[in-house]
């Protein structure tokens, strides 16, 4: 049997209706849309047990007060900087020691109580020049606002201290 022509074009038109996104479908898929990249704040620090205390253009930053980060007496401020990253668009500095820092957004987790604060991962790696990781993978869930620390790597008798802070 066939079908006149009339009759599949409403059924064909009929089938496209169907996938027409709601309200409530459009605005998730904002939501989600805002969440697909996060603005951070990096800072690179050097610390050192030169007696010369804590940069004041490091502004106040408590848990270099406090155990591992208080082993050093001095930090200098030697960067600071703003970086957007995404799933698919991680982003890279260049580290004073020559070694490459690539963070990116891994998921934004929603919170499971209200009152609470979404919390972002966030993936960080540090690669040796010529390509060799140093740190290959480190994943941290943050809140906004709160700055988690990658420390560690040697530089001019001290430590490079590079610390994140989410900003969405």
């Amino acid at each position: 049997m066939r079908l006149p022509l009339f009759a599949l074009l409403v059924a064909a038109f009929g089938l496209s209706l169907g996938h027409v996104p709601s309200v409530a479908h459009a605005q998730d898929a904002a939501a989600a849309q805002a969440d697909a990249s996060v603005s951070m704040e990096i800072v690179v620090l050097h610390g050192t047990n030169d007696g010369t205390g804590i940069d004041s253009k490091i502004g106040k930053m408590p848990e270099l007060a406090k155990p591992p980060f208080s082993s050093y007496n001095s930090y200098k401020l030697l960067d600071r900087s703003k970086q957007t990253s995404s799933k698919a668009s991680p982003s890279t500095l260049k580290l004073p020691n020559d070694r490459v820092l690539q963070i990116s957004l891994k998921d934004v987790v929603q919170p499971s109580k209200k009152g609470e604060p979404k919390r972002y991962v966030i993936s960080a790696s540090i690669q040796n020049p010529g390509g060799k990781t140093f740190l290959p993978l480190l994943e941290v869930n943050a809140k906004a606002g709160e700055t988690f620390f990658v420390a560690g790597q040697n530089h001019k008798g001290g430590v490079l201290v590079i610390g994140i802070k989410v900003n969405p």
